[in-house]
């Protein structure tokens, strides 16, 4: 399987004492290619100094990430599609002493096809190989200190710390090398040919060569060309073509004037235009006259890229206060006139960024105009005044929104007047103005209405005293009103639609008057021909005597005292209804308590009246009670039967003469039997004391008795 995938890769190792070492694979790949991913495990193939393998190791992945997005400056943001994982590989392994030097290699197959600075990318493959030294003996390799970015960014300059860690103290001398060759694209092999080849070949390696202008020294296009610190390690220039570009650093070891190992990270560079970098820019004036003329205060919109702060300056001269720091500030200008704006992107930083736009400044026009005239169509005619900010050489379009009389529905006179429309109704009038650069227009809507008219309804025209009647303005007329009434009987309403009340006989007269104060504006009034006729009510009267009286007397005269009336009925208390009873009546009450008594009586107008008259029956409070009785079962006297009246609460409790209670009862029907309780023993003969206690029925006093009662057996 291809690895087309693949960026780079770089090897090195650490001595971990005597002759172990740990060795670290590090292998770049493309997030979004279709590739293969890492292998896991991948081969690692050491030799001894005579080119013999001494082992050839299968290494599993310990561990891959990604690699952080980080722009090549702080004036620039990378594109969020751009992606490279890391996969690292780490083994120990122990080396026979006095069988170096040794080389370590990982070789694997190929790289991307749209690499642009090598022929026919997609043949070549990688190698990425370091040597361990005979002597001095338990050295470590140097090793890269930050992982390589991601992407460069088109046209902006770049300082990459390709430096790195050497934990012996050795020299480091950095320069640009070629990168190393390796595997194949033979498929379905092991061999060296294979793009995984099972064991990797033995050095030296075959460069990749570099194609047209390119080389070692000069891999990316760019200016100024990408140059390497060779103490530092520091890569700089500055791209200048988008493409996909390979390139190799090697960091030499020095010591004691002897070569101690080659680091060296092959890796591909993504140059790409998409990129975000600081700009400054805002949104350009809108030159439409209808909205360049909107005033002196003016909304700004910036439109900047990768920026975080801001200033602007509006340009007003021998002033320091015209500026602001906000995103999108609002600013009101002291006068008209053109103004240079300034925007500052970054200000203050090394990424900053200036434009500079001009912007005329001119007061809104502020255009309307006002109507002079009557609004009732019968009479009407409209004078046209225009308002606003605009100066002698003015010019103005009206359209009055229809038909008038002089055959056009427009006009380009400053003041228009004696405007007359063809048909009443609604007319949306709109005036433009140009003002040298400015325009600006309005629009209002003038109505034309018909004569109001005076209307009303009354939901009757008769009644009897006391008669409200419901008055209903029923006029037809726009806008707003003045009513007054005036009902004939001395009061008066300003109402619409008001109620009132006639409380005396007669025939009445109303008068509505109408005044509407706006639309069409008139004054009218109408007094009715026709009476609004109130009738007379008959007086019902009724004197019963006595008020009060009790139930051993329940009788009541009744004398009917009404007058002017044509028909009665008189309905007693227990529901009786007579029909013109006459004068003079006797009535028997059947029952204690209120007696209601109504009169009603109707004249021949239809209109009737009620009297009513209530009485009240009492029931005195009465108390009979024996003094012996013989409960023998013959059925006389069985039982010590008492009798009471007038009472609205009852108990009675009966004592033998040893004071023990022998009976009790709160039910004034329900009788001393003669024994315990009505249920228990039989109670032997002699003298029992009872103690009755009632509240009266009348006036809630309450009233207790004593007595004795002889039971006889």
């Amino acid at each position: 399987m291809q690895a087309a995938h693949l960026v780079g890769g770089e090897l090195s190792y650490r001595c971990l004492g005597g002759s172990n070492y740990e060795l670290r694979l590090i292998i770049y790949r493309d997030c979004a290619s279709n590739g293969a991913p890492f292998d896991d495990p991948a081969i690692i193939t050491i030799y001894n100094g005579s080119n013999q393998v001494v082992q050839n190791l299968q290494v599993p992945l310990h561990q891959s990430s990604f690699l952080p997005i980080n722009a090549p400056n702080n004036c620039t943001a990378l594109p969020s599609f751009v992606c490279t994982q890391e996969g690292i590989y780490l083994d120990t392994v122990s080396l026979p002493a006095g069988g170096g030097p040794y080389t370590v290699s990982h070789q694997r197959c190929c790289r991307n096809n749209s690499i642009d600075n090598i022929p026919n990318p997609r043949l070549w493959g990688n190698t990425y190989t370091i040597n361990i030294p005979a002597t001095p003996a338990c050295n470590s390799s140097p090793r890269f200190s930050a992982a390589p970015p991601v992407a460069l960014c088109l046209n902006v300059p770049v300082n990459i710390d390709m430096g790195a860690i050497e934990t012996d103290g050795d020299s480091l001398y950095y320069f640009l090398c070629s990168p190393l060759h390796g595997g194949g694209n033979q498929v379905n092999t092991t061999g060296p040919n294979s793009p995984r080849p099972d064991t990797a070949t033995a050095p030296p390696y075959a460069l990749v060569p570099f194609s047209n202008t390119y080389s070692t020294s000069y891999p990316i296009p760019s200016s100024p060309a990408f140059n390497i610190d060779p103490q530092t390690g520091m890569l700089s220039g500055k791209p200048n073509l988008v493409g996909q570009y390979v390139f190799a650093v090697c960091v030499q070891e020095w010591r004691n004037g002897v070569l101690l190992s080659t680091l060296r990270r092959d890796f591909q560079f993504n140059v790409t235009a998409a990129c975000v970098r600081t700009t400054a820019d805002f949104d350009k004036q809108d030159l439409d006259p209808f909205t360049l003329c909107s005033g002196r205060t003016i909304q700004f919109n910036e439109d900047c890229i990768n920026t975080n702060s801001y200033f602007w300056d509006f340009g007003v001269a021998l002033t320091n206060s015209d500026t602001s720091n906000l995103p999108n500030p609002v600013y009101t200008f002291p006068d008209t006139g053109v103004y240079q704006i300034m925007l500052i992107a970054e200000p203050g930083s090394s990424c900053a960024d200036t434009i500079i736009r001009e912007y005329k400044v001119f007061d809104g026009l502020n255009v309307g105009f006002d109507v002079g005239g009557q609004a009732c169509f019968d009479r009407h005619s409209f004078n046209f005044t225009p308002t606003g900010n605009f100066g002698p050489d003015a010019q103005f379009s009206w359209n009055f929104g229809g038909s008038t009389t002089s055959g056009s529905n427009t006009s380009n006179l400053k003041n228009p007047s004696g405007i007359v429309y063809t048909q009443a109704g609604s007319y949306l009038v709109t005036l433009e103005i140009e003002d040298g650069d400015c325009k600006d227009n309005f629009s209002d809507s003038v109505h034309l209405y018909p004569r109001p008219i005076l209307k009303h309804l009354l939901d009757a025209n008769s009644g009897c005293v006391p008669y409200a009647v419901s008055f209903r303005d029923s006029s037809e007329y726009a806008g707003t009103a003045i009513h007054f009434w005036d009902f004939g009987d001395g009061y008066t309403s300003t109402q619409q639609n008001p109620v009132h009340l006639y409380e005396n006989p007669g025939d009445y007269f109303v008068y509505h008057r109408l005044i509407t104060t706006s639309a069409c504006k008139d004054t009218l009034e109408e007094r009715s021909t026709t009476a609004i006729r109130i009738h007379p009510t008959p007086f019902p009267g009724m004197i019963i005597i006595p008020e009060e009286t009790t139930i051993f007397n329940p009788e009541f005269e009744i004398s009917l005292t009404s007058e002017n009336y044509s028909t009665s009925s008189l309905l007693f208390p227990d529901g009786r209804k007579v029909i013109d009873p006459g004068n003079n009546l006797v009535y028997t009450a059947r029952d204690t308590g209120i007696q209601r008594f109504v009169h009603i009586v109707e004249n021949e107008f239809g209109c009737s009246d009620t009297v009513q008259v209530e009485t009240y029956v009492q029931q005195p409070f009465r108390l009979y009670i024996p003094n012996a009785f013989t409960p023998n079962d013959d059925g006389l006297n069985d039982r010590f039967s008492y009798s009471i009246l007038g009472v609205h609460e009852f108990k009675i409790r009966i004592l033998n003469r040893w004071g023990q209670l022998v009976f009790q009862t709160g039910d004034p029907s329900y009788f001393w039997n003669g024994r315990m309780n009505n249920s228990g023993d039989v109670l032997p003969g002699g003298v029992y004391t009872y103690v009755i206690e009632v509240i009266q029925k009348e006036d809630r006093t309450s009233v207790v008795k004593r007595g004795t009662v002889s039971l006889i057996r």
